[in-house]
């Protein structure tokens, strides 16, 4: 891959103090964030200690996030990277979430109004509630439903490994309007967290990686929104053609599947970084011919996390530029997990014992990268689709 893309030295300066600082200040948290699968007690206290501005939804920060000349998403990327070089507990202690990227998909100007630009402005958390204990990757099996009841819609079902769910503002539910139509009855509607009916079931369900991660079981029991809560509704129905609920999913979490790529990133860098001194210490005790094929596989890991990082640039490059490609955001969602998982286990391997031991936190790493690939649509799915993108539908 040819593409090339150079960080301003603003930027480069930014991201490097960030990565030093998280990894000196929050890292020394992660085992027990993992242990006791909650971020730490004393967070805000940790997140006090940045030298730069976060983004944080807690509090007021003296300085606002800078703009850099690459733009909003590219900067992400590099910011996605370095805060998790340090731990994946730290940035979701920051707010955020991806639900009001669904309103900004799909929803009316009003809506964007209400309740996107807040969001983007104040930083609060939204919860994306797609997924169903009865499926993962396909997204058409949804059975929440949605039925109209006068001036209201009345949402009924139950979702799962809700991200943020338990103590988001509000959360983006999908939910099928029509079970004859199957994918093109499924839509999207606003609901707040104090609704009725809203039950957080359980607030943090337990997992494999990224315990510190709030991800909520949540049930919908006769929870009753009014009827402009529908995405593409205003206050008397539908304003203009409803959008189709499953088509706003993935285009919503086209915008961060690169994001997460970048999160993957960040702790596979993080594994070769702290395998890597580790190995040359041993050097002596290593033949030769031993030695040269451990550079090498140093090496290779470390071009395979350039080739990741050129790939999320340059899909997020076209955002940037007004010109988004779901089928570049898919190929490196698709590439990056994937590649990422393999770099953490053989730096494990490389390590011998001590690699998989609780003394280093690479084991925690590999558990909290396995997410990342099933995250926002699994790599199957992104090959999927970047077959569609070439041959068409009947790919895959």
């Amino acid at each position: 891959m040819s593409y090339c893309f150079t960080l301003s030295k603003a930027l480069r300066d930014h991201t490097e103090a960030l990565r030093e600082w998280s990894t000196t200040e929050c890292r020394p948290y992660a085992r027990q964030a993992d242990i006791d699968k909650r971020r730490p007690d004393n967070w805000r206290e940790i997140l006090d200690t940045a030298p730069i501005a976060l983004g944080r939804s807690d509090r007021e920060e003296p300085d606002p996030l800078p703009e850099f000349e690459e733009g909003e998403w590219v900067s992400k990327l590099a910011f996605y990277e370095a805060i998790n070089y340090g731990d994946v507990w730290v940035h979701p202690t920051l707010g955020g979430g991806i639900g009001h990227l669904v309103v900004k998909s799909m929803g009316t100007p009003v809506q964007i109004e209400r309740w996107y630009d807040p969001i983007e402005a104040g930083g609060s958390t939204t919860g994306f509630a797609l997924t169903e204990p009865g499926f993962g990757s396909d997204t058409s099996q949804v059975t929440t439903t949605a039925t109209r009841d006068g001036d209201s819609w009345v949402i009924n079902g139950s979702k799962m490994y809700c991200t943020g769910g338990a103590f988001a503002e509000y959360v983006v539910v999908f939910a099928t309007v029509d079970k004859t139509l199957g994918a093109k009855g499924i839509t999207a509607f606003v609901v707040p967290r104090d609704t009725p009916g809203f039950v957080v079931a359980k607030e943090n369900e337990d997992k494999l990686g990224i315990r510190s991660w709030t991800t909520s079981e949540l049930f919908f029991d006769d929870c009753a929104v009014p009827l402009e809560n529908r995405l593409g509704w205003g206050p008397h129905g539908a304003e203009g053609a409803p959008g189709n609920g499953q088509g706003a999913a993935l285009g919503a979490l086209a915008f961060n599947r690169p994001n997460m790529s970048a999160l993957g990133i960040g702790l596979a860098q993080a594994s070769i970084d702290v395998a890597t001194p580790i190995l040359k210490s041993r050097r002596a005790g290593f033949t030769p011919q031993r030695w040269s094929a451990i550079e090498h596989d140093l090496e290779a890991m470390n071009a395979a996390l350039d080739r990741g990082r050129r790939l999320n640039y340059l899909a997020q490059g076209r955002v940037d530029a007004g010109a988004p490609s779901r089928s570049l955001s898919a190929a490196a969602k698709g590439y990056v997990p994937e590649t990422g998982e393999r770099i953490i286990r053989r730096c494990m391997e490389l390590l011998g014992p001590e690699g998989s031991s609780k003394e280093l936190l690479l084991e925690k790493w590999y558990r909290d990268s396995k997410i990342i690939d099933i995250f926002e649509g699994s790599g199957q799915v992104q090959r999927i689709m970047m077959g569609r993108s070439l041959v068409g539908r009947l790919a895959g």
